[in-house]
């Protein structure tokens, strides 16, 4: 019986660390989709909560004063949220019914036991949104100052 050429054994070697690599990254990537799924604190059906919404609002002392007139004039108080585990839907309480919702997938880049950062996209302008939960409720972090609107359970 013959030796092996000291270069096929180091190919062979090699070959044995890439395939316990390849292993580990299966695992990595699996644990990660695992973990990239909508929170289940997230799920249901919500109205915003005008009173938690601005009573967070008025903590940003950079808010504007203009700002802050449109957002205290019923801005808040009348969205209705509806989160899946897949998609999400909304619609104004007084301007629209359930049967003008329209559903759009959730996309999800990371996510938390009790929080989601996901990719949603307005007036053709894709952006990143977190969300997160608290004491039976959710938010939203929305504008440029970063304030949280609250969701509140509905029936």
């Amino acid at each position: 019986m013959q030796a092996e050429p000291a270069s096929r054994v180091g190919f062979i070697q090699a070959l044995d660390v890439m395939e316990k690599l390849l292993a580990l990254l299966a695992f990595m990537a699996a644990s990660n989709c695992a973990f990239s799924q909508v929170p289940d604190c997230l799920i249901g059906r919500w109205k915003s909560d005008e009173a938690l919404t601005l009573a967070d609002m008025r903590k940003h002392p950079e808010v504007t004063e203009k700002a802050k007139a449109l957002f205290e004039n019923k801005f808040f108080g009348r969205l209705i949220l509806i989160f899946g585990s897949r998609h999400v839907g909304s619609y104004f309480e007084d301007e629209q019914t359930p049967a003008d919702l329209l559903f759009d997938e959730v996309r999800i880049v990371e996510s938390g036991s009790n929080w989601a950062t996901l990719r949603s996209r307005l007036l053709g302008v894709e952006y990143l949104q977190h969300w997160g939960c608290e004491n039976g409720r959710i938010y939203a972090v929305i504008t440029k100052w970063e304030f949280r609107e609250y969701f509140s359970p509905l029936p």
